[in-house]
């Protein structure tokens, strides 16, 4: 019985391991068998660059209104952020000295006029009178002289009272369109000076975003270029915007250069205000790069790359620099060759060396 269940015990040792090396032989096969992937063939292609510029809104037009007389302020009853409409009286000035002025000028031209017309009268008489030999030749040149006095002392008059009514105008200022005070540097009684602004206007609706650009950009625009602009602070997104002037001078510090995009006309709610923060976006074509897509890129902490494929048909990684990411892919700076292939998509787990079939 002991030599019996000796021989049982070995013999089943042996089937173990005989089973166990059957196993390992099924297995080994299983793991070096080639696996499918999908690939492609980088190639290069037309690129897509996107930049972006910061800026802020203001209006297209901005008035500083101010007067040429010096006088007291008699009327200012607008505050900041105050809408005004095109015509409106603004400011008012003490005006009674021009009104004076203009009074006496007006009477004085009544008093010419009244000259020449009799003056007029003569000289026509006297000239007739002359042509029949009535009269003398010094006769007529007098009336003659008299007649021109009178016609330019007409004009004096007539000049003096344009330029009193053009001063009174500037005792009355009016809003030159529809708009808003966004900013009073007067109030009520005080004295106006010529030329000192008294309150500035931005006009509304129609706004532009002021942006300053590099010289390394400032090629990539162009007049009438149309470009995308976001103000977030008014949810404006996504608008449409046209350059419009662009600086050929540059700042000689900074090496920026200036320039203008005009805003759509705008809705008198739009949200769009003067001084907010925009961003204007431009995109351009760059140079030709290989493109690859996002799923094919392998990131290993800071290391990024992607598997290729070598002449065996296996699997090799490759570290990799990358460019611009945009919709279309991630651009490959260098790692990567035309005409190589390279897995297009990592959906599974795979190691260096490893046999692939290609599909």
């Amino acid at each position: 019985m002991n030599i019996s269940g000796r021989l049982l015990s070995a013999l089943a040792v042996l089937m173990l391991v005989a089973s166990s090396c059957s196993s390992s032989d099924n297995e080994q096969p299983a793991q070096d068998q080639p696996i499918t992937v999908g690939t492609q063939t980088a190639e290069y292609v037309q690129g897509i660059a996107s930049h972006s510029f910061s800026g802020a809104v203001s209006s297209d037009r901005t008035v500083n209104m101010s007067t040429k007389v010096m006088g007291r302020i008699t009327q200012l009853d607008l505050e900041e952020g105050d809408y005004v409409s095109k015509g409106d009286v603004l400011v008012r000035i003490k005006d009674d000295n021009l009104q004076a002025q203009k009074n006496q000028v007006e009477s004085s031209l009544l008093e010419a006029k009244a000259a020449l017309q009799n003056i007029e009268t003569n000289h026509t008489r006297i000239k007739s009178l002359h042509e029949q030999e009535s009269a003398t030749q010094k006769e007529l040149d007098d009336i003659s002289t008299q007649y021109e006095m009178a016609k330019a002392k007409v004009k004096i008059l007539e000049s003096k009272l344009r330029e009193v009514e053009d001063m009174l105008d500037y005792t009355r200022l009016t809003a030159p369109f529809n708009g808003y005070v966004v900013s009073k540097m007067a109030t009520e009684g005080d004295m106006a000076a010529p030329g000192q602004p008294i309150i500035t206007l931005d006009q509304e609706s129609i706004m532009k975003v002021n942006i300053t650009v590099p010289e390394s950009n400032i090629s990539l625009f162009n007049y009438e270029d149309t470009v995308s602009v976001d103000i977030k602070a008014a949810g404006y997104n996504d608008g449409i915007g046209v350059v419009k002037n662009i600086n050929q001078a540059g700042n000689r510090g900074s090496r920026q250069f200036a320039v203008e995009v005009m805003l759509p006309e705008l809705e008198k709610n739009s949200g769009v205000k003067s001084g907010m923060f925009a961003q204007v976006g431009l995109v351009t074509e760059s140079d030709r790069s290989i493109m690859v897509p996002k799923s094919a890129i392998i990131e290993r902490g800071q290391l990024t790359g992607l598997y290729t494929l070598n002449d065996n048909s296996e699997i090799v990684l490759r570290w990799v620099r990358l460019g611009d990411e945009s919709a279309d892919g991630v651009e490959i700076l260098s790692g990567l060759s035309e005409g190589e292939s390279y897995v297009a998509s990592v959906d599974q787990p795979l190691r260096e060396g490893r046999k692939v079939s290609t599909q």
